[in-house]
């Protein structure tokens, strides 16, 4: 299974494979015809990619680099809220047949894996939630897409913690969902395959070791074929396009009392067959 990673190293931005703890650099030649992931999957570059990291590269520790989140600049980021049977008496009452629920997340909400996540300044530093969620990256672009042909879209899965400013929210889902640095994808995007069944995945968050999310991928509400027809249904599709499914019971908001989190925690998000997503919590300063 191949996993690609945006990283940093000396200052300077690249991308690469991802294996076992270790980050493997394309070659500069295959970085100059290619500036991000993006035109990887643009260009159907997956093969022209592996072959270009050479075989003797030694690679790099994820604790020696900068991780970035596999997002572009003009990535749009699209979540879906309320997408798992949950107890807290919001979701209950919208019941599991409800419309749809969107949103959408700014590029600059989200740090790589092994970066900090930064609790708000003030007043919205109180209610940083956690959400665990399985990412689709879109491959193929489209419009209108039809449920039975949505795998054909998917270019591949990661991970993402889906920051949310609980006090703010009430108020304003943008304003709530927003936060600079209060959310992370990563560690890298696995390349999809046809004898992936993303819905036996499993998706676990541990809080400070403690195991607060659990679940299986087939658990959503809306499945990943109906969200990319869904969406489609209002814009095009392009790749590099991330689809944030939802978040399972178990966020510090569902807690009693609630755990948000503060300075010094750290957080864990594992999926498996794609890995873990790992951050520590710092207060703003």
């Amino acid at each position: 299974m191949l996993k690609i990673s945006n990283f940093r190293i000396n200052d300077y931005n690249t991308f690469g494979e991802y294996r076992e703890g270790k980050v493997y650099p394309v070659s500069k030649k295959f970085r100059l015809e290619h500036q991000s992931i993006r035109s990887v999957i643009e260009k159907n570059a997956v093969d022209d990619l592996r072959s270009s990291i050479k075989k003797d590269e030694q690679g790099y520790l994820v604790q020696s680099v900068h991780m970035l989140p596999p997002i572009c600049p003009s990535s749009r980021i699209i979540c879906v809220g309320l997408n798992y049977p949950k107890k807290y008496v919001l979701a209950s009452s919208l019941g599991e047949h409800a419309e749809m629920i969107l949103f959408s997340k700014g590029p600059d909400c989200f740090v790589g894996s092994d970066c900090p996540i930064i609790v708000p300044k003030g007043h919205a530093g109180q209610s940083l939630d956690y959400e665990g969620e399985l990412g689709l990256i879109i491959g193929k672009p489209g419009k209108n897409i039809r449920r039975e042909d949505a795998h054909k879209h998917i270019f591949g899965f990661t991970i993402v913690n889906d920051g949310s400013v609980r006090d703010w929210q009430k108020h304003s889902i943008f304003a709530g969902k927003n936060f600079e640095h209060t959310s992370s994808c990563g560690p890298c995007v696995l390349v999809n395959q046809k004898e992936l069944q993303q819905e036996t995945f499993l998706l676990t968050t541990k809080l400070n070791n403690q195991l607060v999310q659990k679940t299986k991928i087939g658990k959503m509400i809306f499945k990943s074929a109906e969200i990319i027809a869904y969406i489609s249904t209002i814009f095009t599709l392009k790749p590099g396009d991330i689809i944030a499914t939802g978040s399972p019971e178990g966020s510090g908001m569902s807690h009693d009392p609630h755990q948000f989190l503060q300075n010094g925690d750290f957080l864990e998000i594992e999926i498996s067959n794609i890995g873990v997503l790992r951050n520590n919590i710092l207060s703003y300063e």
